[in-house]
């Protein structure tokens, strides 16, 4: 691929059905105008806003980093570009505009703000938490497991209230019906359940019930068996043998 004249990619057709259809997907040199949202850390991308007259989108691009994260960032771009194109502009879920080049992904502009960060997120809890339940149910519909959720960044609410779900570069993708969809897609899904469970109590929508804490203990205990999450098992050791504790505890 020719990195100075990189093919113009076009949106997904599906994706552009919230008023967004006018916007296109920008060429490499267009993102020079772009104004930095987010300097991404050494191995994330960096997230660009960037009008090109029919409104805003954003953009998360790695062509800046070191070659080893380019690299990777590749392999992200691609993943997440096939996410958005199977989320297909749902309800909740930021509508796709294109694959800039290898290294950036464009897509819808969501007006709204980390929900995990309002300050009044508390105010109608259980509503906000029926809201990201019912995203969530409509992301796993289509056969995807988001798998960050309990990343607070990761959702938005916007001055109406609706709740989108954003990021889904950790997204795993499997065909409804295919083999590996039914072996795999419950445990998945486990993860974005239990993360659901924070959220409750980030909102506090209501203490945790027996149940729920059950499905956190066990979920916990196979989170710690995880070889890349060592926080996971050393909170699983501590909290080996102890019982009941605080929700904001459980939660974790």
């Amino acid at each position: 691929m020719n990195a100075k004249n990189p093919p113009k990619i076009t949106s997904d057709p599906r994706a552009n059905n919230r008023g967004h259809a006018a916007l296109r997907v920008p060429v490499r040199g267009e993102l020079a105008r772009a104004e930095i949202l987010k300097r991404g850390e050494k191995n994330k991308a960096d997230l660009l806003l960037l009008d090109l007259g029919a409104g805003p989108m954003v953009v998360k691009d790695f062509a800046a980093k070191a070659w080893w994260v380019r690299l990777l960032g590749r392999l992200q771009i691609w993943r997440e570009h096939r996410a958005y194109r199977r989320l297909g502009g749902l309800p909740g879920v930021p509508g796709l505009i294109g694959r800039v080049d290898a290294h950036a992904l464009a897509i819808e502009k969501v007006e709204g703000r980390q929900l995990g960060k309002a300050p009044d997120r508390q105010e109608d809890g259980k509503d906000k938490l029926a809201r990201l339940r019912a995203v969530l149910e409509r992301i796993h519909g289509v056969g995807l497991a988001h798998l960050d959720l309990r990343a607070r960044e990761n959702v938005l609410v916007t001055p109406k209230g609706e709740i989108f779900v954003v990021d889904f570069a950790s997204a795993v993708r499997l065909r409804p019906g295919s083999l590996a969809h039914r072996l795999l897609i419950p445990w998945l899904e486990r993860v974005d359940r239990s993360a659901l469970l924070k959220w409750k109590v980030i909102l506090e929508a209501g203490p945790l019930t027996d149940r729920e804490r059950a499905f956190l203990e066990r979920h916990r205990f196979w989170r710690s068996l995880w070889i890349f999450n060592p926080r996971g098992r050393g909170r699983a050791s501590r909290r080996q043998g102890a019982a009941g504790g605080s929700s904001s505890d459980d939660a974790k």
